[in-house]
């Protein structure tokens, strides 16, 4: 869903986080506040649309994941209804920005946007911001040299994307999925952008199952992790940092790579989505690929899966919103309260 919001550059969320120095960079960011999310809208059908209720309702600071920004729609709103809210640490808010998403190290470090306008046929650019310093860059990235565009059916052009970047667990690198042109539930490969040059290298990986979420890390960063096949006949295949195969698991279900990713933090096990409509999250043990256990998330229109919380919890979401559940299914605690038709996406990360 983010991968589809508008992305001009908002100055000013770079400019103002530019206050942290070299010397509080093993600080961790402070996390939001308690309180509403701002920019949250309600699905009321074919009405206008109402103001939707979510809120963090748990102190999020000393946690091994960070809540780094979270989508909105307005179906009512002049122009795209997707908006990406990110967090500004200095200013305690969160900040709606034209970025298409936001990415924050574990080391609280390094902020990466993804930015789309104005789009040049076959670039995507990128803001990279160093928050120890103040400074930022631009990375423009001509995806066309790793996979063609197509053409379409009225005579245009499609070009391929790259989309949902995801940092290592030691926050050296940072993967994006790139989809191929006409067949954007299909990938082209990964962009792998090494630090602390940001350098980018492509891997062709043909044809792995994108649709929601792409390539994700396994614990450790020696491997990646994509879903595989056809919706209703998945696998989960394992590639080396050269692009190789290296394993395939036979179970259901996409990576869940939100909060400390699809792998525990031990790697014993990992997590997807593996039920329509994501109405269960599996844990399936890592060295047999046998199941480990099955937890139902919520009835309602927006069940989701979305990663580990720490060794024996996972984040998923709960009647009350979003949650750490136990692997028993038993909710341990409520980090998000959210009202069962508001529109927010949240997404959470690593942090150090």
């Amino acid at each position: 869903m983010l991968g589809r919001f508008a992305s001009s550059l908002v100055s000013a969320l770079m400019l103002a986080t530019a206050t942290a120095t070299a010397a509080s960079a093993a600080v961790p960011p402070p996390q939001p506040t308690r309180g509403p999310l701002p920019g949250v809208t309600e699905r009321t059908g074919n009405g206008p649309a109402g103001k939707g209720q979510a809120e963090v309702v748990a102190d999020l600071n000393g946690r091994p994941i960070q809540l780094t920004s979270y989508g909105t729609v307005n179906v009512q709103a002049q122009g795209d209804p997707f908006a990406l809210w990110a967090w500004q640490p200095d200013r305690r808010r969160f900040i709606k920005t034209d970025y298409g998403e936001v990415a924050v190290s574990p080391d609280g470090r390094w902020t990466v946007a993804r930015l789309e306008s104005p789009r040049e046929p076959g670039k995507d650019r990128l803001r990279i911001f160093d928050r120890t310093t103040g400074k930022s860059r631009d990375v423009a990235i001509q995806l066309t040299e790793y996979t063609p565009g197509a053409d379409t059916e009225n005579g245009g052009t499609q070009y391929p994307q790259m989309r949902w970047p995801r940092w290592s667990p030691d926050g050296q690198k940072l993967l994006f999925t790139v989809s191929l042109a006409r067949q954007d539930d299909r990938s082209a490969g990964v962009l792998i952008l090494d630090l602390p040059d940001f350098t980018p290298r492509f891997l062709k990986i043909h044809k792995a199952l994108v649709t929601v979420g792409g390539f994700e890390w396994n614990h450790d960063g020696t491997r990646f992790l994509v879903r595989h096949g056809r919706l209703g006949g998945t696998t989960v295949r394992l590639y080396d940092l050269q692009g190789k195969a290296t394993r395939e698991y036979q179970v259901r279900g996409r990576p869940g790579g939100d909060g400390r990713g699809v792998f525990s933090p031990s790697g014993k096990r990992f997590v997807t989505a593996c039920l329509p409509l994501e109405k269960a999250a599996c844990v399936w043990d890592a060295v047999t690929g046998k199941a480990v256990t099955r937890i139902p998330t919520v009835a309602g229109p927006r069940p989701t899966t979305l990663g580990w919380y720490d060794e024996k919890h996972l984040l998923i979401s709960t009647a009350a919103g979003i949650g750490i559940v136990d692997l028993k299914g038993r909710v341990t605690e409520t980090l998000l309260k959210i009202g069962r038709k508001s529109q927010i996406y949240p997404h959470f990360s690593a942090l150090k």
